[in-house]
C-alpha cells in the first residue's frame, strides 16, 4: 500500500473534472496570429506549417464553436464580430499556458514561481521598495517587472501578458478587478526662482501666455489635454516630452514650466526646482491596482496580489 506524503496535495476525484473541447493551445496560436497577420499565407510562414494544415485547425475551431471565426476573401481576411469577441480570450489563454510552462519549467531549476507585474513609470517610486519584503515573505518568488505606458499596461492585463498592473484604471464598466491606491494630483513644476513659486497653489489661468511642457503621450497627456478643453483653458503646451529628464532639463534652464503628476517628483531632491499644486481645477489620477477577473494562474499570483496592495496601501 501505497503513503501519499501529508505535505503533498490529496489526489483528486478526476470524474468531477469537467472533459476540456477538442482543441489545441497550438489552434488558439494559429488563430491569434491569422486573426493579426490577416493573411493564410503570411500565417502559415510564420508558425512553419502548411496552409492546408492551417485551413483545417481554423475550420475545426470553427466547428466545435458553431460559426464563423474569419470572413475570407480573395483579398483578404477579416475577423468576423464572433472571432473579435473570442480574440482576447484566446490571447489570454495563451499567455496563461506560457507563464505556467515557466513555472513549471522554473521548478526543476530555481524552485521559484514568477509574477509578472506591469506598471506605468510613475508609480516604481511606491512599488520598488515594497518588493524586497514580500518576495522575503513569500519565497521562492521572482518578480519580474514591466514598465508600459497606461494604454499598453490595460492591454497587456488583459491579454494575460502581465498577472496584475499599476496604473490608472478605465472609467465605466472594465474586465479588471481594480483597487484603488493612490490620488495622483496634478502639479507643477518651476525654477524655485520663478515668480510663480511664491504661490502656495497655482490657478492654471495664471500659465496663459506661459511656455508649458508635458508629456507627450498616454494617461497624464490625455489628462492635460482633457482639463485644458473642459475649462476652456488659453493653454497650449509648447513643448511634448517623451522621457522625464528632458521634461525636468527644460524647467532647470528657464525654457518652460512642466504639468505632471506628482509621483514623478517623489523622488526629484533639486534644490533649482520647486513643486506646487495646480487648483481651479485641482485634477487628480486615481492609481489603482488591477487584474483581470480570470480566476488567478497560481496560489502565488493571487497571495501577491493581496500582498502587494496592502503593502502600497500603507505607503500611500
Amino acid at each position: 500500500m501505497t503513503t501519499i506524503p501529508s505535505d503533498h496535495p490529496a489526489p483528486r476525484n478526476t470524474s468531477r473534472i469537467a472533459p476540456l473541447p477538442a482543441l489545441s493551445l497550438r489552434q488558439m496560436l494559429y488563430f491569434v496570429t491569422l486573426a493579426y497577420s490577416r493573411s493564410f499565407t503570411e500565417t502559415a510562414l510564420q508558425l512553419s506549417v502548411t496552409q492546408p494544415a492551417l485551413s483545417a485547425a481554423i475550420r475545426q475551431m470553427e466547428k466545435q464553436f458553431g460559426g464563423a471565426l474569419f470572413d475570407r476573401s480573395s483579398h483578404r481576411v477579416t475577423l468576423t464580430e464572433a472571432g473579435a469577441a473570442i480574440l482576447p480570450l484566446a490571447e489570454h489563454l495563451l499567455n496563461t499556458a506560457r507563464s505556467a510552462f515557466t513555472d513549471m519549467a522554473s521548478s526543476f531549476t530555481t524552485q521559484a514561481h514568477t509574477v509578472r507585474v506591469g506598471l506605468i513609470p510613475s508609480a516604481a517610486t511606491r512599488l520598488l521598495p515594497t518588493l524586497a519584503a514580500i518576495r522575503q515573505a513569500h519565497a521562492p518568488l521572482r518578480i519580474e517587472l514591466i514598465d508600459l505606458p497606461n494604454s499598453d499596461l490595460l492591454n497587456a492585463i488583459e491579454r494575460g501578458e502581465v498577472d496584475l498592473g499599476i496604473g490608472v484604471a478605465p472609467k465605466g464598466k472594465t474586465p479588471f478587478e481594480h483597487h484603488t491606491l493612490w490620488e495622483d494630483e496634478m502639479v507643477l513644476l518651476l525654477p524655485a526662482d520663478d515668480p510663480l513659486s511664491h504661490h502656495a497653489t497655482v490657478p492654471w489661468q495664471l500659465l496663459a501666455g506661459r511656455e508649458i511642457a508635458v508629456f507627450q503621450r498616454g494617461s497624464v497627456s490625455d489628462l492635460v489635454s482633457a482639463t485644458i478643453a473642459a475649462h476652456g483653458l488659453t493653454l497650449e503646451p509648447a513643448y511634448r516630452i517623451e522621457h522625464t529628464e528632458p521634461l525636468y532639463g527644460l524647467v532647470r534652464a528657464g525654457l518652460a514650466l512642466a504639468i505632471l503628476p506628482r509621483l514623478y517628483t517623489e523622488t526629484l531632491y533639486d534644490p533649482a526646482l520647486v513643486t506646487r499644486s495646480l487648483v481651479k481645477p485641482r485634477v487628480a489620477r486615481s492609481i489603482a491596482l488591477m487584474r483581470t477577473h480570470h480566476a488567478p494562474r497560481s496560489p502565488t499570483v493571487a497571495q501577491c496580489f493581496s500582498a502587494l496592495r496592502a503593502a502600497l496601501l500603507r505607503v500611500a
